[in-house]
């Protein structure tokens, strides 16, 4: 008998995977607002009613690939900060491994930056309050800094990491969407911007001032520490 229900437990885990699979495709195609669980229904070749008895909304699906996206990319900042003592440069470190991941994981980042822009998803406040908590890897590293001497004192880490989080999201989507245009009237390339935007961090920021002459251009903390 155990041996049955695991079996119903795993078909059950892996018809929930082919869901996800199949909402994934239709969301990072179609968006979220265009998409539908119809949608859904049909690539994952499941009835509409199988759909909803494991996600009873769109916006319950949509959520579920966003902390998905989230794993991934709370993994990819944990990974960039190892070899880093000092807090400033622990901040810098996910501040790179960040655009790395909108890079790398474009339709992941899309989903997330979506999902933390303000639309009114209709989820338990529980689940939406978990997403607020993205950002507490870069709130750790500021009071890091602080505590090491490296991040001016008097800042508060959450407060900083949520204007720096909201920030890095500004600088995306200016140069997922804006990028050709800028450079095309204003000559103002990318990398131009991100350096801008270490500097200003490391401005506000540092305690030892702005990064040395060369460094905004590359992971001057992981060159340090190798």
């Amino acid at each position: 008998m155990s041996k049955n229900l695991s079996r119903r437990e795993q078909a059950k885990q892996n018809r929930r995977e082919a869901i996800l699979k199949a909402a994934e495709l239709v969301f990072f195609t179609k968006g979220f607002r265009q998409a539908t669980m119809d949608d859904v229904a049909k690539r994952a070749r499941l009835s509409k009613a199988t759909l909803y008895s494991y996600f009873k909304t769109k916006d319950e699906l949509f959520f579920t690939i966003a902390q998905k996206g989230n794993e991934i990319l709370q993994k990819h900042l944990r990974e960039a900060i190892e070899g880093h003592e000092k807090g400033v440069d622990k901040v810098r470190a996910i501040g790179y491994a960040y655009f790395d991941f909108a890079t790398r994981y474009p339709d992941y980042y899309k989903v997330i930056a979506y999902f933390t822009s303000g639309d009114n998803f209709e989820l338990d406040e529980d689940l939406e309050r978990e997403m607020l908590h993205m950002d507490d890897i870069l709130a750790e590293c500021i009071e890091w800094g602080i505590q090491d001497g490296s991040i001016k004192k008097g800042v508060e880490p959450q407060v900083v990491s949520k204007c720096l989080w909201a920030m890095a999201n500004g600088i995306m989507q200016l140069v997922y969407h804006k990028s050709s245009l800028l450079q095309k009237y204003l000559n103002i390339e990318r990398e131009r911007i991100m350096n801008t935007f270490f500097m200003l961090l490391e401005e506000s920021l540092s305690t030892e001032g702005v990064l040395k002459k060369g460094q905004a251009s590359g992971h001057s903390g992981e060159s340090e520490s190798q």
